[in-house]
C-alpha cells in the first residue's frame, strides 16, 4: 500500500466519516497549502464583527503570513469499517507549508498505537515501536494527489476568496466577541452546517448519487451539528476550532455509499506558537513504509 499509488476508496461509509474527512482535510489543507494565499480582506480587529466570508479568509491569509504553527488535533469518531469499534484520534506537532513534525496517537477498544510523523515536500518519515520507516512521498505529493482528485475543492480551501465564499456557503451562524485564547482577544463564530451545501459536497466529491430521502437525512444530520471557531481581532490568526457532529443511530440511506449513522463525531484543533521554524534531520537507515501498514494490520486485526 503505497502512498504514492493508493487511491481514494469509492466506500465513502457514514456520512460521520465524510464529515470528519472533510474537517481534516481543511485543516490540514489550510496549514500546509496556505502558501498560495493572496491579501487579506482587512475587516478583523475593527470595533464591530467581520463578515462570515472575511473571518474565514483572513484566518487563512494570517496562516500563510505566520508559516507555521504548533497544531493540537482531538478526534473522536463514531464505529468503523461496520464494527462497534470507537476510533480516537491525537495529532500534536508543529506544522509549515513545507514540514510537518509531530506525535501521532490512536485509540481503540483494546489498545493505543502511538507514533512520530516526520515530513518534508518529498519525504515521510514514521517511527513506530522504535522502528523507523520511510516513503518517499511527503507534502508536496499529499497536496498534488489532493488536486487531482478533487482540485476544485482544494482550490476553494487554499484561496481566501474561495475559502471565505465555501465556508459562508457550508455553514450558517453568527460572529461575537469571544474568549481570550493565548493572550488575544478573539472573534468567535458560533454555528452549524448548511444541509443542503454539506449533502452537495458528499454528491460531487464523494461520488454518490443521494435520492430525495436521503437529502432529508442530511437535514436531520447537520440539525446536529455545531463549530465554533475563534480568531484573533488583530493578527486574524485561527486559535481554535470544534466541530461535533451527532446524528441519530440507525440512519437508513438509499444510496449504497452511505452506510447508516453510527454515532457523534467531533473534532477540536487548536493553534499556537505561530512563525516557528520547522525542520528535522532524517532518520538513518529506515526500513519502507508498506512494513509498517503490515504490522499496523496485525496489531488492529
Amino acid at each position: 500500500m503505497s502512498l504514492r499509488t493508493a487511491s481514494r476508496s469509492a466506500d465513502i461509509g457514514s456520512v460521520g466519516r465524510f464529515a470528519s474527512a472533510f474537517a481534516f482535510l481543511a485543516v490540514l489543507v489550510v496549514i500546509l497549502g496556505s502558501a498560495g494565499c493572496g491579501q487579506r480582506f482587512d475587516e478583523l480587529g475593527g470595533g464591530s464583527p467581520p463578515g462570515q466570508a472575511s473571518f474565514a479568509a483572513d484566518a487563512l491569509t494570517g496562516l500563510k503570513e505566520a508559516g507555521s504553527a504548533h497544531v493540537v488535533v482531538d478526534a473522536q469518531a463514531g464505529a468503523i469499517m461496520g464494527t462497534n469499534a470507537q476510533v480516537g484520534i491525537h495529532f500534536e506537532g508543529d506544522v509549515s507549508a513545507s514540514a510537518l513534525a509531530g506525535d501521532l496517537q490512536l485509540s481503540f477498544p483494546g489498545g493505543t498505537l502511538g507514533a512520530r510523523v516526520l515530513a518534508d515536500e518529498q519525504d515521510v518519515y514514521v517511527r513506530f515501536m522504535g522502528a523507523w520507516y520511510h516513503e518517499d512521498a511527503g507534502v508536496g505529493d499529499a497536496l498534488d494527489m489532493a488536486g487531482e482528485e478533487n482540485g476544485e475543492l482544494l482550490s476553494q480551501l487554499t484561496t481566501p476568496a474561495g475559502l471565505g465564499k465555501l465556508f459562508t456557503q457550508l455553514f450558517e451562524g453568527e460572529i461575537a466577541q469571544g474568549p481570550d485564547l493565548g493572550g488575544a482577544s478573539t472573534w468567535e463564530f458560533d454555528g452549524r452546517l448548511r444541509a443542503e451545501t454539506f449533502a452537495n459536497l458528499v454528491e460531487e466529491y464523494g461520488g454518490t448519487d443521494l435520492t430525495a430521502n436521503d437529502r432529508a437525512l442530511f437535514d436531520t444530520v447537520a440539525a446536529t451539528s455545531h463549530l465554533v471557531v475563534d480568531v484573533g481581532q488583530e493578527d486574524a490568526l485561527p486559535r481554535k476550532l470544534e466541530l461535533t457532529l451527532d446524528p441519530p443511530k440507525d440512519l437508513h440511506f438509499d444510496s449504497e455509499e452511505l452506510e447508516s449513522s453510527d454515532g457523534a463525531f467531533s473534532v477540536t484543533v487548536e493553534f499556537s506558537d505561530f512563525g516557528e521554524e520547522v525542520s528535522f534531520s532524517p532518520p538513518t537507515s529506515p526500513k519502507p513504509l508498506d512494513e509498517l501498514f503490515g504490522q499496523l494490520f496485525g496489531v488492529m486485526g
